[in-house]
């Protein structure tokens, strides 16, 4: 079995964007540590719009300057790095110290194809100008990486060739969401041309999905009251607030919800489970989704002691090796 842990590498966009400290460098810092403990390999996936527009302002150059140093350390260090776009950073505003964000044009949809595909060209060539791999893997900013179509040439020209943003089953048609996975196939990976949902043998393109999971209104039961009981463990490292739109929490609360397999705090307790499904269903691989501004002392512990229970007998890799 091979499992791919996946890193959204970001700052927050809801009121409150969060310091880089918080939410990149120091639990980035932390997981490559474990990284190195276990001889694995992640990849990660930096926010892309952030490095572009942070470079225009005076006040973020030191702070940039450590992001490209880390993403330049993991890149020495045989980690991959894929191409993360959110592209409503093309409206978001630096004033008082903190990025306020616009979220009225928060997926590629949102902008006119040609301003969409000027987007793609000038966001790969700023990541693959910080590393020596070459990026060919993509995952969409809140997973909203439909319609593809109109991105396909563009995507086509930098040489993305891996898409890693569906999770069988998610949907949230919640502004500023829009995605529907509902359809998606039920395996590990599979070629596609121009929609991420059809799969064809022919395409140049592969989706290597996001693992999915049922999660129960007694696993958010447990995530609030650990939360409420000792924060010093189970609250996030990052210190921003999450963009409304993500779910209702009486609906977590009060009925099953298919989500993405992730490693942000309590949710980490899922992988194990998740990677017994995936057996079971004889894939051969697992992909799973982190942000380390989600991570959290407990899920930090939690990651190094699944590693450590299954050295030798998981392969912790690149998503690229899984292509």
């Amino acid at each position: 079995m091979k499992i791919a842990f996946t890193w959204d590498y970001e700052l927050f966009f809801g009121e409150k964007s969060g310091t880089v400290s918080a939410c990149m460098l120091d639990p980035t810092n932390r997981l490559l540590e474990i990284a190195d403990k276990h001889q694995a390999s992640f990849t990660f996936f930096p926010d892309t719009g952030y490095l572009f527009h942070a470079a225009s302002e005076n006040s973020c150059i030191d702070e940039l300057e450590k992001v490209e140093h880390q993403i330049k350390t993991w890149d020495d260090a045989g980690h991959e790095t894929g191409l993360h776009i959110h592209p409503h950073w093309e409206d978001s505003v630096y004033n008082n110290g903190t990025w306020q964000h616009d979220l009225k044009r928060y997926k590629l949809s949102d902008f006119d194809p040609e301003i969409a595909q000027e987007i793609i060209h000038k966001y790969h060539k700023r990541i693959q100008g910080l590393v020596k791999g070459k990026v060919t893997s993509y995952r969409a900013g809140g997973w909203c990486v439909q319609p593809f179509k109109p991105l396909k040439t563009a995507f086509e020209e930098v040489g993305i060739v891996i898409d890693s943003s569906v999770f069988k089953g998610g949907k949230n048609t919640r502004s500023p969401y829009n995605y529907d996975f509902t359809n998606a196939p039920n395996k590990s990976k599979y070629s596609f041309v121009d929609d991420v949902l059809i799969e064809n043998s022919k395409g140049n393109f592969m989706e290597i999905p996001i693992a999915f999971f049922r999660y129960s209104p007694l696993f958010f039961w447990r995530l609030f009251v650990l939360g409420r009981l000792n924060p010093k463990d189970h609250k996030g490292i990052g210190d921003g607030v999450p963009a409304a739109g993500g779910g209702s929490k009486k609906k977590l609360l009060t009925q099953y919800n298919t989500l993405s397999v992730n490693a942000d705090g309590y949710f980490i307790t899922k992988v194990e489970a998740a990677m017994d499904k995936a057996q079971h269903l004889g894939h051969e691989h697992l992909v799973v989704i982190g942000h380390p501004k989600a991570c959290t002392n407990f899920s930090l512990k939690s990651l190094d002691l699944f590693m450590e229970k299954y050295k030798g007998k998981v392969e912790f890799v690149t998503l690229s090796s899984l292509k």
